[in-house]
């Protein structure tokens, strides 16, 4: 599966430098992050918009919400117009910077003027492997920068947007939990010196041919990709936005998974941020990182705090109020994921989260997934598409590089 990008032929000529070439995007390979044209589809589960391939979806009678479970039928799905874009000539390439190019420059573009767009994953002269889910360079793993994740990352769950009750965010009177006003709070404090945990609950929201066991991991799964069917790679790479409200308090976060886990909590009243660790069946108590924050809590008074956490490409990233705070290196190599742990808390009840979203990154594999990782020396750009599973790219082709002569320029979002 390709991303075409048909460019128009108005303002080509006569500027120096090259004025952006405007376009559009046919093919899915390149989705979510870009689009052709696609479904829209407002859920009646949760009221979230998701899109999906028509292709994959003029297979089916209904479509499944990934947000939330619920099912949607054909009169609830809107054909939507591709996602405009432009590509900026003469620009300096960059890894992660998405391109159009020509596949082979000696044919030259087709008469409509399309040309293929794809991610640049490696560099010339670099040689690139994947190791669960993540590209190696050279050997190194590579770690994207947190604005080039955001680019990227795909929704698994928000919680402003909610099925009645919501299977993702189980809410018991022993977890003291409650979604009201559309906001998370305790309905009763926790026990003195504790805190109150609510654990997110992945929900498998896509077709399966039998029921799954055992506790969840996180899957890349897409839920552009309806019909598409595969195994799917279990992982631990998410990125989450908390809109929180501390009122004095002290918030929590746990991450994890089969082997280790992490709690990190942000006390107001110290303006601190702590990081324990420790094993996945037990509490963290092992200090890792103890930091002032006062600077990033500066101003905020009556709003809301915003934190975000990423696990992306094997490094911890801690973020608040857009201050990047910590970051911490995990082993490179990993190791396979069977559970992924995610929880929320509080020691009080004047704790509020106004919001919780998560996301979850790439998980890049070799054309062959069932042979072992290949290592490929390139002479141009190694290029990938967003929709991984569907993208025919350089993992496919017998020359993977797309050489610099053929680059024709940057694509931007319009």
């Amino acid at each position: 599966m390709l991303a075409i990008l048909v460019l128009s032929l108005s303002g080509v000529a006569g500027c120096n430098p090259s004025p952006p070439r405007k376009g559009k995007i046919v093919g899915s390979s390149m989705s979510p992050t870009l689009r052709g044209a696609h479904y829209a589809i407002d859920c009646l589960g949760c009221g979230i918009q998701f899109s999906c391939d028509p292709e994959q979806a003029d297979e089916r009678a209904t479509l499944i919400c990934p947000n939330c479970g619920s099912t949607a039928e054909r009169d609830r799905w809107k054909m939507t117009a591709a996602d405009p874009v432009s590509v900026l000539p003469d620009s300096k390439i960059r890894r992660w910077d998405i391109i159009a190019f020509e596949r082979d420059r000696s044919t030259g573009t087709t008469p409509n003027y399309e040309l293929m767009t794809k991610r640049v994953v490696g560099l010339p002269g670099e040689s690139i492997e994947f190791e669960n889910g993540n590209v190696f360079a050279n050997q190194v793993l590579i770690s994207k920068p947190i604005e080039i994740q955001k680019q990227m990352r795909i929704l698994v769950c928000d919680s402003k947007f909610q099925s009645a009750p919501s299977l993702n965010w189980p809410l018991t009177p022993e977890n003291r939990w409650e979604f009201n006003n559309g906001q998370f709070q305790m309905r009763t404090p926790p026990i003195p010196g504790k805190f109150a945990w609510l654990d997110f609950d992945y929900q498998k929201n896509y077709f399966q041919t039998e029921a799954s066991t055992g506790s969840p991991a996180l899957e890349d799964f897409y839920g552009y990709n309806q019909s598409l069917s595969r195994k799917l790679n279990r992982m631990d790479e998410v990125f989450v936005e908390l809109n929180i409200r501390l009122n004095g308090g002290t918030l929590g976060w746990r991450f994890g998974n089969q082997t280790e886990l992490y709690e990190f909590r942000i006390n107001e009243a110290l303006s601190e941020i702590q990081i324990l660790v420790g094993e996945p069946n037990g509490t963290p108590n092992a200090l890792l990182h103890r930091a002032n924050i006062s600077a990033a809590l500066n101003d905020v008074q009556q709003k809301p705090i915003q934190i975000e956490f990423s696990s992306f490409d094997r490094v911890l990233r801690v973020a608040v109020n857009g201050t990047e705070l910590w970051t911490y290196p995990l082993d490179p190599a990993g190791v396979p994921i069977t559970q992924t742990i995610l929880s929320f808390g509080g020691n009080s009840d004047v704790v509020k989260i106004d919001r919780i979203r998560i996301w979850r990154d790439l998980y890049y594999f070799d054309a062959d997934a069932a042979k072992p990782p290949q290592k490929r020396a390139i002479a141009g750009f190694f290029v990938i598409g967003d929709n991984v599973p569907l993208s025919h790219d350089s993992r496919h082709w017998k020359q993977p590089g797309v050489a610099i002569e053929n680059v024709k320029g940057k694509v931007i979002f319009q």
